[in-house]
Formats: structure tokens, C-alpha cells, sequence
């Protein structure tokens, strides 16, 4: 079946609308063959992503070029895609292989990208079934910052066959996509759920020909080709704003997509759910579109998220009984083709429906494409200000082997010995982080044999390589010479020891500033929180290479190259205590009343947490990075955070207690400078013992147009929201 001619209820005008080229597309999707006929002259941009292998001729290069030939097949070719005008951002997500899933992780990294390359629409043909259809935090984040942004996402609802939920399109700000077959019913395989019924449609994805990978074509069915359907149309609706000299609106096509959706006829249908919120019908949603009509806003308030990951969602014309799949976000696609359509064996996907009155096997966590599996150019670099944890990784046995045997027997305390105290020595473990935080110290220029990382929740979200510029000088002396092997040995088995000695070693330059900070960090995070030296953050900015390295686990994931100014660590013991002699200094000089110090240390303790917490994010967006280094200013200048728990004092009305942080916001500032790019972000606190009382604000104006942010001025303070 052809696309365009698939399309229901398209008016005269869409239908002989080809886009606009300023109107973007984001396809994240597998890899796509773009030397295929069909694209020839299409206006598209591949954008470097995990996925950096080109199209090949296995299943999700085969889901790529299709899902991408439906929206962008030239006219006069083979495939005449349904917004072959429009510009198309290629985000590859999805890898031919043994393991076509993606991370939701890893699915918002490219969510990210898309918004920041000006995508209107991005298209996501496959997901991950959750319990619930809650997304990870980090995907959250990802789709509220399009809906923040004014981007529609376009996601396929899987092909299970249940009452079932995947993510992104079970998340409300997303018009989740099922498919139809020729006569406009639902395909049994399709997933639906109550939050379908808000946010769902239905679009044909039965037999849909696309373009295949090495220039022929394929019909291929699942929700994965209902998906571009949807998304092309959306196109249309906002090419069609243009037009008529309007700003294009894609979060208005969305409600005007949803709202004019042709709900199910009870009479007719004997089970609506299958139907979600209705049939796609292009006319209807160009009238609302074109009359302006107010349309019910869907908001896009996530529910708390846990760490799962998407999957494709795959169909199969007979369904079968469930299997089990491994994890990550993956393409919904039908699990068999059709007898007519010739396919490799090797190119086939297994079988994931069910029948509607069976419940399938929960899934293994992993996105993956939502499409039939009847198949069996770079831009700028992107600036970072990430915050985290520092890891290492050996990246293979050999390399982890190797430190191994270069490092020294570890010296214990050998128990039962008499005083003075005696040692013994083990084997070196290049796992621990004090035994691998002394041999750096020894031998620096082995820091950048090791694979460093920057941790959340000890996920490894990038690999971090200091910058070039920076690199190690070895004229000076490693170590104070006066320090024996023996004292050397021994300090490795002693934290305080350690500790006194890598502050020593300050006084050396030989090491990178930015690997020392890495050494140092390891050591200092395996420390008791209450303990002096205990480094619980670190804050890097850096840029973002079009580089990826594979870690021992298997992951993949980016390289930064971390620029050595503004690199810093956190010792949340020591700031919690400063805070508290802070804030108890300033009550004495204000009042009579006496604070309870351990309550004092729990509410700055609970602060820095909800900081911290609110923080968790890629720190690539510059909202984000806005973001993080108000956070890291706040964590190094204690008197912030005392400004914001003696927030009372500037309340009219007896201060009889602290405040605490209510809200975090960031937007874009009114006041920029030439060639900067600055941002607001904005710390609210209120009276937890009396919510009549006023709220307070504090200011920030950051401006990340650099390497490095910077505050453009000191924090500005002002009564309520």
C-alpha cells in the first residue's frame, strides 16, 4: 500500500502538500541508507549519535530506511514520502545486530539532540513496555523539555497484543501511534491501555511499502509504519501554519491531531480500548488547525519514573505466545512477514504478540523499535557541565590485567600483631579505589590508560579524557622524595594516611590538573560521609566529542573531552558543617532562640539532596548546564545556601524558624549580551511550619555560551513565585 494514498481524510489542500523545508523532522530510528533512489535530494542530516555504524543490510537498518522513506520518498521515485519537502534530522538509536535495543538513557541523549538541532516533530517508531507506562527520570526529563520547547513526539504504542504500556508514547505529552489494517480497523496485534485513550490514534501500518536498504522496496506492517503516518501529517499541519503566515505550532497539531481523532462507535466496535482516542482523520484535525479553535490542552505532568528501558514493540500476523525479551528500547514491528514478501531468515524478529485474552511476559528492560520485522553528516560539537561521580572502567581484561600486575602488594593491618602496629601485604586489587588512587599518585602517567567516567546513580552516563592542551609534563618529580616505598605501602591501607600524602602531591605539577582531580575524586568517594575528605559530587564541563568507547559491561557511551577550568569537587561533610556554623552564627545575632544542630544538619543535609536530585540530568541543554552550575556555585559559596534558610528574616512577620528550597526553575533571560546565551534559573524557598507566609526567590543569571559558565551578577532577591 502507498503511504500518501493510505492517509485518511486528508483535505485537498494536504494532500497536495509536499512540507516546507522549515519545517524539521527527527527520525530516531536504525540506520538509513541514504544513497537509496527515493532520498535522492531529500534534505537530510545525520547527526552523530551511539549508533555510529553506517545502514547496512540487516533488520534495523531495513526499519530505518523504511520508516524513513514514508516521510521523505522524493516525488517521481519508487516511495513518495508524505512530507518529502520538509527537513530531516537522522538520529541512528537503534543497531543491526544480535541486540537491537536501546537504553532509555540513551533514548533521551538523542531526544536532546533532536530539540537542540531544531527539530518540530521527532518520531520514535518502538518503546519499551513498563509497568505502568513510567519512563525512566532522565527519558522524563527528555520529554518535558520538548513539551518546555514546543516539539511534538510521535511514538508507536508496540505490538504486543495487550492491555499494556510502553514508553515514551504512554507518557502523555506524546501522541502514541497504533496501526490499522486496509479496511481501518485496529491490528490485533497493537497495544492498547486507558492512557491511550487520551493521547492515541490510529493510522494505516498494514503492508506499507517503503524503501529497503540497497535501493528496492519492502512492505512491511506494524506500528512502527503507522508512526511516520501520523508524524507526516503533523508535518503537513504545520507546513499548512506557515502557509497562512503562522508561527508553526506543534504542540496545537498534536491537540488538533488527538481532538479530531474519529472516536469508536460503540455499536460498531464491540471493544473501543482497541480504538484508543480514535482513527486518525487529517480533515478533521486541518479544520481545527485552520478555524483556530481552543483544543484541550493534554499536560505532560510524568509521574515519578524508575530505570527501565525501551524496546522495539514487535507484531506477528498469528500471534504466538510471549517470549521473554532482553532489555532496551526497541522498534514495534510485526515478529513474521507476510507469505508474499520474500525475507533473509537472519533479518526476522521473534514473535512478541499474544493473543488480546492472554497477559505476556513482562519484556526485559530496553527500548527497541515498534515496526514489522517481516525484514526478518556531523554538526557542531555540543558543549557539557555535567554533574556526578567519578568511575573508571578497564574497558577488557587485558587492560584491567595489566594494572593489576604493575601495582604494588597492598599493605594490611596484620591482626593479632603487637604494638607498634604490623602489616602484611596482599595482592593488589585494581578495583579498589585507594589502592588505584596510591599507584596513580606513584605513576600519573598510567591516569590515562584508564577509562574514566562520569556516574549517576553509578550508571555510567560519559567517558571523560582530559583535554590535549593539558596534557602530563614530566620534568618535575612524582613524588616528595623524602617518602620511602615502605611508607608508600603502608599509606595505601591507611585513609588518613592517603589522604595527608595525595594533598601533598599538590605541590608537584606533573600530574594532569583534570586526571589528578580524577584520582583524587576516586579516593575521596570511598570515604565515610562524615569523615573529612569525603568527596560526594564532582562538576565537569567539557565538550562533547562525536567519539564513543565501549566499557567493560558492554555499554557504549560518549566521550568528553573535559576542559581542566571549572572542574571541581564536592565535600558535602565539610559544607554541611560550614553551613551549620554559618546559619547558627547568624540566628544568635537575630534572636534569642537556640537551634538544635542535628536539626539544622538534617535540613541542609535535606537540601542538598533536593538540589541534587532536581539536578539529575545530561548537562547538555543550556537550560541544563544553566542549571548544574548554579547548583555547583550554591555547593562552593555556603552563604547561599544560608541565604536561602534564613530566607524569614526578609518575611514580614516573627521569624521563628528556617525556610526550606520549594522549586527549582530555569528559563531563558531577558538580558543577554552580545554572542552570549544566557539563562535565568530561579531557587525558590518557603516557611515549611506556616505556608501563609510569603515565599522567597533568589535569582541567578547564567550565561553558557562558553566552556564554562559564568554569573553575569550576584543573586537577585525578591518576595513570592
Amino acid at each position: 500500500m502507498d503511504v500518501r494514498s493510505a492517509v485518511p481524510g486528508l483535505p485537498l489542500r494536504l494532500a497536495q502538500n509536499l512540507g516546507d523545508p522549515a519545517i524539521c523532522i527527527a527520525v530516531l530510528d536504525g540506520p538509513v541508507d541514504q544513497a537509496h533512489p527515493c532520498l535522492a535530494g531529500a534534505d537530510l542530516t545525520r547527526l552523530g549519535t551511539l549508533v555510529q555504524d553506517p545502514a547496512g543490510i540487516g533488520p534495523m537498518s531495513l526499519h530505518g530506511t523504511h520508516v524513513t522513506s514514508l516521510l521523505f520518498g522524493q516525488p517521481g521515485s519508487p516511495v513518495v514520502g508524505i512530507a518529502p519537502r520538509c527537513r530531516g534530522l537522522l538520529l541512528p538509536v537503534f543497531r543491526d545486530g544480535s541486540d537491537t535495543r536501546v537504553s532509555q538513557l540513551d533514548l533521551a541523549r538523542a531526544i536532546e539532540r533532536a530539540v537542540q538541532e531544531g527539530a518540530h516533530v521527532v518520531n520514535i517508531s518502538g518503546g519499551e513496555r513498563t509497568p505502568g507506562g513510567v519512563p525512566d527520570p532522565i527519558l522524563a526529563r527528555a520529554l518535558q523539555l520538548c513539551e518546555d520547547n514546543g516539539v511534538l513526539v510521535v511514538a508507536a504504542v508496540g505490538n504486543d497484543g495487550c492491555d499494556c504500556l510502553q514508553v515514551p508514547a504512554a507518557v502523555s505529552s506524546v501522541v502514541a501511534v497504533g496501526a490499522t489494517d486496509g479496511s481501518g480497523e485496529p491490528l490485533a496485534a497493537n497495544n492498547w491501555g486507558e492512557e491511550y485513550q487520551n493521547n492515541g490514534v490510529l493510522a494505516p501500518g498494514q503492508h506499507i511499502v517503503g524503501a529497503a536498504p540497497g535501493g528496492g522496496e519492502q512492505a512491511l506492517t506494524g506500528s512502527s509504519f503507522a508512526t511516520p503516518v501520523v508524524s507526516g501529517v503533523a508535518a503537513l499541519l504545520l507546513a499548512s501554519q506557515l502557509a497562512d503566515g503562522h508561527a508553526p505550532d506543534p504542540l496545537a497539531v498534536r491537540d488538533a491531531i488527538v481532538g479530531g481523532a474519529t472516536e469508536c462507535d460503540p455499536v460498531v466496535a464491540p471493544d473501543c480500548r482497541k480504538y484508543l482516542a480514535g482513527k486518525l482523520n487529517g480533515a478533521r484535525a486541518y479544520a481545527l488547525i485552520t478555524r483556530g479553535r481552543d483544543i484541550a490542552v493534554t499536560t505532560s505532568d510524568s509521574p515519578t519514573m524508575q530505570a527501565q528501558d525501551v524496546q522495539p514493540a514487535a507484531q506477528q500476523a498469528v500471534p504466538a505466545a510471549p517470549e521473554a525479551q532482553p532489555a532496551g528500547v526497541q522498534a514495534a514491528c510485526e515478529g513474521a512477514p507476510p507469505a508474499e514478501v520474500p525475507v533473509e531468515p537472519a533479518v526476522g524478529a521473534q514473535a512478541s504478540a499474544v493473543p488480546a485474552a492472554a497477559a505476556p511476559a513482562r519484556p526485559a528492560p530496553g527500548v527497541s523499535p515498534a515496526a514489522s520485522c517481516e525484514c526478518g553528516g556531523e554538526s557542531a560539537k555540543s558543549l557539557v557541565y555535567v554533574i556526578g561521580t567519578i568511575g573508571f572502567d578497564f574497558r577488557t581484561e587485558a587492560r584491567r590485567d595489566s594494572f593489576r600486575q604493575q601495582m604494588d602488594p597492598f599493605a594490611v593491618s596484620a591482626p593479632g600483631g603487637e604494638q607498634p602496629e604490623t602489616y602484611t601485604t596482599v595482592a593488589a586489587n585494581p578495583y579498589d579505589p585507594n589502592q588505584l588512587s596510591a599507584y596513580l599518585a606513584r605513576n600519573p602517567w598510567a591516569s590515562d590508560k584508564l577509562t574514566w567516567t562520569l556516574n549517576m546513580d553509578r550508571t555510567p552516563l560519559y567517558a571523560l579524557e582530559a583535554e590535549l592542551p593539558v596534557g602530563m609534563d614530566w620534568g618535575e618529580p612524582v613524588v616528595d622524595p623524602t617518602w620511602d616505598s615502605d611508607r608508600l605501602e603502608q599509606a595505601a591501607g591507611r585513609p588518613a594516611d592517603l589522604a595527608e600524602m595525595l594533598t601533598n602531591l599538590s605541590a608537584f605539577p606533573p600530574v594532569s590538573h583534570v586526571y589528578k582531580m580524577f584520582r583524587d575524586a576516586i579516593a575521596g568517594q570511598a570515604r565515610p560521609v562524615d569523615e573529612g575528605g569525603f568527596i560526594s559530587r564532582v562538576s565537569v564541563p567539557g565538550v562533547l566529542t562525536n567519539r564513543t568507547v565501549r566499557l567493560f559491561s558492554g555499554q557504549v557511551v560518549p566521550v568528553v573531552e573535559v576542559k581542566s577550568r571549572g572542574i571541581h569537587t564536592w565535600n558535602e561533610a565539610a559544607l554541611v558543617e560550614a553551613s551549620v556554623e554559618q546559619v547558627t552564627a547568624d540566628v544568635a545575632k537575630t534572636t534569642e532562640d537556640e537551634l538544635d544542630e542535628d536539626i539544622l544538619r538534617q535540613n541542609v543535609r535535606a537540601f542538598l539532596d533536593k538540589v541534587y536530585y532536581q539536578f539529575r540530568n545530561l548537562g547538555q541543554t543550556p537550560a541544563d548546564r544553566a542549571l548544574n552550575y548554579a547548583g555547583t556555585n550554591a555547593f562552593m559559596f555556603t552563604n547561599e545556601i544560608r541565604a536561602g534558610l534564613m530566607s524569614g528574616r526578609y518575611v514580614p512577620g516573627r521569624n521563628v524558624g528556617l525556610y526550606t528550597l520549594d522549586t527549582i526553575t530555569v528559563a531563558k533571560s531577558p538580558y543577554d549580551r552580545v554572542d552570549s546565551d544566557c539563562w535565568d534559573v530561579v531557587a525558590t524557598f518557603f516557611d515549611p511550619e506556616n505556608e501563609r507566609r510569603a515565599r522567597v526567590s533568589y535569582l541567578f543569571t547564567i550565561d553558557v555560551s562558553d566552556e564554562l559558565p559564568v554569573s553575569l551578577a550576584p543573586a537577585h532577591r525578591f518576595l513570592g513565585t
